[in-house]
């Protein structure tokens, strides 16, 4: 009696762990189903994300749809009677390719919120759904700017950089306080904000603001003949000074030499 008890927990447990297995199979088989390529796209451009089945099917509707952080939202329909786009989306995406053994649609003046993974589902008979699910990456190109100035002894500098995805700073510099903070614009670009405040003395290299943005690194680097104790401030008061004097003494010749002219 418990031998056909065990049987029976055995039996079940074997059969949810094959149904399992089949459920798996299956949503790998419909993504390898559909051939789809993700792209990249500056932020402002046009691009065209496309899905086609890599099997002839009998697709009686395509739908895109987009993964937000409430949930899937529909995008657009095409069927045999044609092609809709919902109202939400009408500003962003067009199709460019209506059919039902191929899909394609084209989101233009990209924004940030276009960044991210779609899905493109025919329905087919009698299989049901398959599904392909291409990823579109919006970037930004990066803006950089380096302000310093060396004041009894200390350094501070500040290192700005702009883009998107958000920009890594690093710096390369010995013994430095630092710190940082972001700012999103409007546009959805990140500003990031590093600074520091290091002893000259103490600064065994060259003092290096590193970026890193989209696997690329950028470096802004500090001049060695400008990290002196000499503050840019002062250095221009000097030339002013410097400007001041060299005027007045032309002014007093050019009235010297005037006097003698005219003989007094």
């Amino acid at each position: 009696m418990h031998a056909k008890v065990n049987d029976g927990k055995y039996s079940l447990w074997t059969f949810q762990r094959l149904s399992l297995c089949i459920i798996l199979v299956e949503l790998c088989r419909t993504h390898e189903d559909i051939s789809t390529q993700d792209k990249d796209v500056e932020l402002g451009g046009n691009v065209t994300l496309s899905c086609t089945p890599t099997k002839h099917y009998d697709t009686v509707q395509v739908t895109w749809q987009e993964k937000t952080d409430q949930g899937i939202e529909n995008m657009a329909v095409y069927n045999k009677t044609g092609g809709n786009v919902l109202p939400t989306y009408k500003h962003r995406i067009r199709f460019v390719a209506p059919g039902l053994n191929d899909t394609a649609i084209t989101f233009w003046n990209v924004s940030i919120q276009d960044n991210g993974c779609y899905y493109c589902i025919f329905n087919t008979y009698p299989l049901g759904p398959i599904s392909g699910n291409p990823c579109l990456s919006v970037y930004d190109h990066l803006q950089t700017f380096l302000h310093y100035q060396i004041f009894d002894g200390h350094l501070n500098a500040s290192c700005i950089a702009t883009g998107f995805p958000r920009p890594n700073i690093s710096w390369v510099a010995s013994g430095a306080e630092k710190n940082e903070k972001e700012v999103t614009n409007p546009n959805g670009t990140v500003s990031v904000i590093s600074s520091i405040l290091v002893n000259v003395s103490s600064l065994k290299q060259q003092p290096i603001c590193r970026v890193t943005h989209r696997r690329e690194e950028t470096d802004l680097k500090i001049p060695e003949a400008e990290r002196g104790y000499l503050d840019p401030v002062v250095l221009t008061v000097l030339v002013l000074i410097i400007v001041v004097i060299l005027v007045i003494i032309a002014v007093c010749c050019w009235r010297r030499h005037r006097k003698k002219r005219s003989g007094f």
